[in-house]
């Protein structure tokens, strides 16, 4: 029997060069703090050699490696914020956690934050370019759900410890997905724990997580509803998804997959009515009263913005082939309209019909979930962007998808 598990080997490397290169502390790290993570790091290790009941060694091990998440990530994103707070607005954060901010004061004010434009707030200080004017002054590119659920955790944190920073309620949904991935394998103990270390450490999504970044904020709904999903509360799982419809547009392409999926399993149409209903009241009764606020705002903001048909659009931009075309001189102004949804039409619409005819075969959420992270991979490609944070998304994507598939192995 394999003493040696993966866990152990994962954990101590992924957690060293964290630490090593993100501050863990509000000031000057305590030795007693890197003293008490590389401790717990080196009893976990000697765990897998030690002979003691394994139901105690399973419930030590889980205690440590909760304690170093808290010790790492959680303190990590927590001495961010306090530094922040007592240095400069703008320091060691993403401009997304700059206008989320200023849109929930807009629109405590009253104030439309599709209509207004964000001259004047911190985010013009944000550093953007030399040379060019940050777009996001001009359009607020998120769902609105995005400031609704931030709401409590403003008007809490403010009478608590006096200050609120964006990523309050990013940090509580990294840890709602890190709660759920151990309940998703609660009886599985290795496994539970390699599914936790490998979202908590994944190098691909730490530093966007820290600087507060909007991708893991829209993958905490999404995993609840797939979570909701495997245990078969479709109308909970459904309203859910709504919900991430309307936090933020990377999630969309899951729509026919999932509909898709509930279609294959239900077998019959009527069974799909409540789930779209579920849907469809959760991301209305979110939408909806913004889009009537101002339809030609919200619009521009939230979709022409991306697509390059607004006055102040996104740039061509990242790793995709928008920026190939651009090495190759066939797109000359990165600020320019060109019409991506023709690449798009050409290589998604085929992967959509090959992918919902393997999802039609045996439909698993495993398949459900690899089938959007892989039809989101080449949309995003063929877009007008594909950022760093993007790849990193997709990554915590196929990590999910990789133990859903080993759940659904096991009961099968």
């Amino acid at each position: 029997m394999q003493k040696i598990k993966l866990s152990s080997i994962l954990l101590l490397a992924l957690v060293t060069p964290f630490i090593m290169r993100f501050r863990i502390g509000s000031g000057e790290t305590p030795f007693w703090q890197f003293g008490l993570i590389f401790l717990s790091l080196g009893l976990y290790l000697g765990l897998d050699v030690i002979s003691i009941k394994e139901k105690k060694k399973q419930l030590f091990k889980d205690i440590l490696l909760w304690l170093v998440i808290f010790l790492t990530v959680v303190m990590g994103i927590w001495s961010a914020m306090v530094v922040r707070h007592r240095s400069s607005p703008v320091y060691g954060v993403h401009d997304i956690v700059l206008q989320q901010e200023a849109a929930i004061r807009f629109l405590l004010d009253g104030k439309n934050p599709y209509q207004e434009n964000y001259l004047g707030t911190f985010l013009e200080e944000w550093h953007y370019s030399e040379t060019q004017t940050n777009p996001a002054l001009y359009h607020f590119v998120m769902m609105p759900f995005y400031l609704i659920f931030a709401l409590p955790f403003y008007w809490l944190s403010f009478r608590t410890i006096g200050f609120f920073d964006a990523r309050m309620p990013l940090l509580f949904l990294f840890l709602s997905s890190l709660a759920l991935a151990a309940l998703l394998l609660k009886k599985r103990g290795e496994a539970k724990r390699q599914f936790l270390i490998l979202l908590a450490f994944n190098p691909a999504t730490l530093g966007y997580l820290i600087e507060g970044r909007s991708d893991f904020f829209v993958f905490g709904f999404l995993f609840l509803s797939l979570y909701l999903l495997f245990k078969k509360q479709k109308l909970l799982s459904a309203i859910v998804l709504g919900l991430s419809f309307a936090v933020k547009q990377s999630v969309w392409p899951i729509f026919p997959f999932y509909f898709a999926y509930l279609a294959f399993k239900a077998k019959n149409p009527k069974k799909l009515i409540k789930p779209l209903l579920g849907f469809g009241a959760s991301f209305g009764l979110s939408v909806l009263p913004f889009l009537f606020w101002g339809p030609k705002y919200f619009l521009e903001d939230t979709i022409l913005y991306l697509s390059g048909k607004a006055e102040h659009s996104y740039p061509i931009a990242g790793y995709g082939w928008g920026m190939v075309l651009n090495q190759f001189g066939f797109i000359k102004d990165l600020d320019s309209y060109y019409p991506f949804l023709i690449w798009q039409l050409i290589f998604c619409l085929p992967l959509l019909f090959i992918l919902i005819r393997w999802l039609s075969k045996k439909p698993k959420i495993w398949e459900l979930v690899f089938s959007y992270g892989i039809f989101t991979f080449v949309f995003w490609y063929f877009s007008r962007y594909f950022n760093n944070s993007h790849i990193a998304y997709l990554s915590s994507i196929f990590i999910i998808a990789f133990y859903f598939e080993q759940i659904e192995k096991r009961d099968a």
